[in-house]
């Protein structure tokens, strides 16, 4: 063996399975995939994870990480970055970022940053923006 083992014993199953799906926080990610590339046995315990979910051998657990069950929805994230959420959601989806450190959620809110820095707004936003600014014009005027 040619990595130390109290390094490679803390990567759990669920840290593998995480890291196949992506779902590191870089740091974490970095440091499996480190080890992955050195120790052959490790590949092997993460190939025989992979085969088993597969097959459909999956727990709770990997079926909520898997399906990206705590995920926020990406209408609730593009919300969240012009802090339109009530307080308790906002403190969720900062949790599910920050802690959690789902890379998942990050690179959805990066791409929407990068758009709005930009002044990228596709033209279903555009489109789905006009027809809600039709629909409730009658609601903002005055009453006579």
């Amino acid at each position: 063996m040619t990595g130390n083992f109290c390094e490679m014993s803390s990567i759990t199953d669920e840290e593998l399975l995480a890291y196949a799906d992506e779902q590191l926080q870089a740091e974490l990610s970095t440091r499996i995939e480190k080890i992955l590339r050195q120790e052959p046995a490790e590949r092997e315990r993460l190939r025989l994870l992979l085969e088993q979910r597969d097959q459909g051998n999956l727990g709770l657990g990997d079926i909520w990480r898997h399906e990206r069950l705590s995920c926020p929805q990406r209408s609730d994230l593009g919300l969240f970055l012009i802090n339109a959420l009530d307080a308790r959601q906002m403190d969720y989806i900062s949790f599910h970022l920050e802690q959690i450190g789902c890379g998942y959620c990050q690179a959805i809110l990066e791409e929407m940053r990068s758009n709005v820095t930009a002044g990228n707004i596709d033209i279903e936003s555009k489109k789905r923006r006009q027809q809600l600014f039709a629909s409730s014009a009658g609601l903002l005027r005055k009453p006579e």
